[in-house]
């Protein structure tokens, strides 16, 4: 059975901050006014039978059936972004004190029985609420804003991405055609000294064949026609 005193100070807590236990001759409030504590422990208590766990069966494995083998992991999500909501939604128009309304509405719902029915949850949370002052309407319109708000913050952000990665194309595709300019230009300057080193080495063969006449050793037995004369 949940603890139903609990569940109202711990809804108390979510709007004021809780004082010491009063004494025992404070404790009863006046016959017919119930304090939000009392009445929201009325309304948990209502979901006793419905949280009450069954009992649980034993589970027994048949003789000589394998062990279930490790479950598939998750494929991992990308990390949400670190992101200042607060000011996402004053940018949007909302002040501080409606985003601290959704807030406390939000933990509000966190602390509702999980077997209770959506109509019990729904008079325990309208019960909290006026209990502490706070008009659902408000809060749903504060709801209402926020939600606008993150799309209007996803949009402008997607807009801005698009933008980003149009340009960033372009870039690359600008950077392409430098780039077959470029192997163009040196596909064209390698061949043109693969040629020019071709001509340069049939000439040098012609130059060598006038070298080497003038350099070749001269025939044996012949002298000088000076060295002759007696």
């Amino acid at each position: 059975m949940p603890d139903d005193k609990g569940l109202g100070k711990r809804i108390l807590g979510l709007f004021v901050e809780l004082e010491p236990a009063p004494s025992k001759r404070d404790e009863a409030p006046p016959a017919g006014d119930e304090s939000p504590a009392d009445e929201l422990a009325r309304l948990a208590r209502q979901t006793s039978e419905a949280t009450r766990p069954a009992p649980a069966l034993p589970v027994t494995q048949p003789a000589g059936a394998p062990s279930p083998g490790p479950l598939p992991l998750p494929t991992e999500p990308v990390a949400p972004a670190k992101i200042d909501f607060d000011a996402v939604f004053k940018n949007a128009g909302l002040d501080p004190q409606a985003i601290d309304r959704v807030r406390k509405a939000e933990a509000l719902l966190q602390t509702l029985p999980d077997g209770a029915s959506d109509e019990l949850k729904l008079q325990i949370v309208q019960a909290s609420l006026k209990a502490f002052g706070f008009e659902v309407s408000k809060i749903v319109e504060a709801v209402d804003t926020q939600l606008q708000a993150l799309e209007t913050y996803v949009r402008v952000n997607e807009q801005q991405t698009a933008k980003a990665v149009t340009d960033a194309q372009a870039q690359i595709a600008k950077l392409d055609d430098q780039i077959i300019t470029l192997k163009a230009d040196i596909d064209k300057r390698t061949t043109a000294l693969a040629a020019l080193a071709s001509a340069a080495e049939v000439r040098r063969q012609q130059v060598s064949k006038v070298a080497d006449f003038f350099h070749a050793p001269a025939p044996s037995g012949s002298g000088d026609a000076s060295g002759t004369k007696g």
